[in-house]
């Protein structure tokens, strides 16, 4: 209650005065307009997009801020760690929603929130490479970090502290941590720096990734304000000590920083001489979608392997994974989820628009995975693979080694930041994976089952 009796005031206090045109937005100016702007870096930790969701840690715990101070979220994303502190300084955002090392130059520059982690820098390598025990195994070695970084500052100092040797060698400010490891993986660059929480949840998703030796002692990151901006700092602390150990933020945590492969709890259950438990549910179902009703249960067999009840990380509920905005779209309540019969319902009318969508795609074999892909990813970043395969001469209207192809470079930000692509960011593999399972398990269905 204080929390609130505390906005309420600086609100009044706003309201009996003057703001100066040069007088930078502190939380009364915030709650007068309506609208907290966050900056953030696109990340698997912070921000990132699923279709036309929002997703992210960060993302989900400035939202809660923004719900409690009873504005709007807007969000904006800088391209690099210098263009977001740049950003705050400009006034082009009240804060950072996202955890800024606190470097002796940040401390002096802005207000550390209590929004942080503790984290340490370490080594990240290929796993089939041999490991690297010792900082003085780095000699001759190349090491790949972003120009202007703090993992680029503390290389330096390192080299300087083993008397020099370790090749340092430059990536682009635009490329996200997430993008570098992935390199590392494949062995296309030797080695690099990352944060240990952001290294630990890559490896989760990224194969072949080794973490190898720390190269810092454990030091915070946290959320920023403006020093001239006291009085958001405050609110911030407040109300991130009351959720602070809260369910909700150990759920958000769950659901973002701690995922594992979520289908590991729920053992598939089939009935003798059945496809599923709802295989009539699929067949009474599949004129809606337009679809084999075994194409239609190899969908929600990817999607939740025919567990009715399941929440996904990101949120996606029930038996065909749909996410609440989409579903309520599409014919269900807050009541019907996790009912089978309204969900595979729901998911049947989902693929029926996508079908119509990607209409121009005359092969309905091609077509089908078109329509997986948006099915799980979202049509707009289908469509901005399409765009991009066009403009670089391949053929949009087909899947494998074409369209695929751009959506995987989606994560590239040569990709991401091009012209033709209108949402951004985003991360593939899982999408990718997904139309192969669900093409792979549709045949399986073919040969058992008429």
């Amino acid at each position: 209650m204080k929390f609130y009796i505390y906005i309420i005031f600086l609100s009044l206090v706003f309201v009996g005065c003057s703001k100066k045109q040069d007088e930078p937005d502190d939380l009364a100016q915030i709650v007068a307009r309506g609208e907290l702007r966050a900056v953030t870096l696109e990340s698997a930790t912070s921000y990132y997009m699923i279709g036309d969701n929002e997703m992210g840690f960060d993302f989900a715990l400035a939202q809660n801020l923004a719900d409690q101070l009873d504005v709007e979220l807007k969000v904006v994303i800088a391209s690099s760690l210098n263009e977001l502190k740049q950003m705050l300084r400009d006034g082009k955002a009240d804060f950072a929603a996202y955890k800024v090392p606190a470097t002796r130059s940040v401390r002096e520059e802005f207000l550390s929130t209590n929004v942080e982690v503790m984290s340490n820098l370490v080594l990240v390598q290929a796993k089939n490479r041999k490991p690297i025990t010792n900082v003085m195994q780095l000699i001759d070695k190349d090491v790949y970090v972003q120009r202007h970084s703090q993992y680029l500052t503390r290389l330096k100092h390192l080299n300087d502290e083993i008397g020099g040797g370790i090749n340092i060698k430059y990536l682009s400010d635009t490329l996200t941590i997430e993008e570098i490891m992935y390199e590392v993986a494949r062995n296309k660059i030797p080695f690099t720096v990352a944060d240990n929480d952001v290294a630990e949840l890559g490896k989760k998703y990224i194969k072949n990734l080794h973490i190898g030796m720390p190269i810092s002692i454990s030091l915070p990151k946290a959320w920023i304000v403006r020093r001239n901006a006291p009085d958001l700092d405050s609110a911030i602390n407040r109300w991130y000590s009351d959720i602070e150990k809260s369910k909700y933020l150990r759920f958000m945590t769950q659901r973002y920083l701690n995922r594992s492969n979520y289908f590991n709890n729920f053992n598939m259950f089939v009935l003798k001489g059945n496809i599923s438990p709802y295989d009539s549910l699929f067949k009474a179902n599949a004129s809606i979608a337009g679809l084999d009703w075994r194409l239609l249960a190899a969908v929600a067999y990817n999607e939740s392997r025919f567990n009715p009840n399941t929440v996904s990380p990101n949120g996606a509920m029930g038996i065909m994974q749909l996410m609440h905005r989409t579903g309520k779209r599409y014919g269900l309540n807050d009541s019907t989820f996790f009912e089978p019969a309204d969900n595979i319902k729901a998911g049947a009318r989902l693929i029926a628009s996508l079908g119509k969508q990607f209409a121009a795609v005359k092969d309905s074999a091609e077509r089908i995975k078109y329509v997986l892909a948006a099915y799980n990813a979202g049509h707009g970043h289908i469509v901005d693979a399409m765009n991009l395969a066009k403009k670089y001469k391949d053929n949009p209207n087909i899947w494998s080694d074409n369209v695929e192809k751009y959506l995987l470079l989606k994560s590239k930000a040569k990709y991401y930041n091009d012209p033709v692509v209108k949402l951004g960011y985003f991360r593939a593999n899982h999408t990718v994976k997904f139309v192969k399972g669900v093409v792979a398990t549709y045949e399986k269905y073919k040969t058992q089952k008429p």
